[in-house]
């Protein structure tokens, strides 16, 4: 047997060695792996949202009052109406006097249907320091088609059993920026006409009065 030659078999060596290298290389390429790498990002902090501040709408005219629709965040202007002051005796006198309020019309054609948080926004010219004092607010009583209400009464010499008509609705201010107010009701509405009344000259014979109405049975 003839011995092969040391360069042939350091060729055939070689050429081993780089099948070898080439198969590794093509095996690593087909394999998978479970693991998946994600790279991580930090994402940056949401920002609160801020609460956006609801602005207060503001009465055009001073000394009015304005229904304030809360749905709407507006103001709705009240009826003007003119009252005559009347001053009424009986009996010359001997059964008392009273003096009463009195409108045109039965009812006004400004009316709301809320039940609750009935509120009014009013504006002053900057000299009243007490508004209650200034501004009452009155239940009216529909009579002989007009709108009365007793605002002032006398007892006689001999009592009368005559009762007022209507009656004074208290309420409370409160002061929502310079010159501008809240009139805000203790208590729900009754169904009925009411008015505001300017009562801080009481020698008037006639009064404007900023006029509306309730129209449901009862605050229930």
């Amino acid at each position: 047997m003839k011995k092969i030659p040391g360069l042939i078999l350091f060729c055939m060596f070689t050429i081993f060695c780089l099948l070898t290298i080439t198969l590794q290389a093509q095996r690593k390429k087909g394999t998978r792996y479970d693991t998946i790498i994600v790279k991580h990002v930090t994402k940056p902090a949401k920002k609160p949202i801020e609460k956006q501040e609801i602005i207060l709408p503001v009465p055009e005219f001073i000394n009015q009052p304005y229904y304030f629709d809360r749905d709407g965040n507006r103001l709705i202007k009240l009826e003007n109406a003119n009252a005559l002051l009347v001053t009424k005796k009986k009996t010359l006198g001997l059964k008392g006097a009273k003096q009463f309020l009195s409108m045109e019309a039965p009812s006004s054609k400004i009316r709301f249907t809320a039940k609750k948080d009935i509120v009014f926004f009013i504006k002053t010219s900057g000299d009243v320091i007490d508004i209650t004092s200034y501004i009452k607010l009155y239940l009216f009583v529909p009579a002989d088609q007009k709108r009365e209400v007793t605002i002032n009464a006398k007892e006689g010499l001999f009592n009368d059993k005559d009762e007022a008509k209507g009656k004074l609705i208290n309420f409370s201010v409160k002061m929502i920026s310079k010159d501008n107010y809240m009139i805000q009701l203790p208590d729900q509405l009754e169904a009925g006409e009411y008015g505001f009344v300017w009562v801080k000259n009481m020698e008037l014979k006639e009064f404007t009065v900023f006029a509306f109405g309730i129209d449901w049975k009862n605050s229930n």
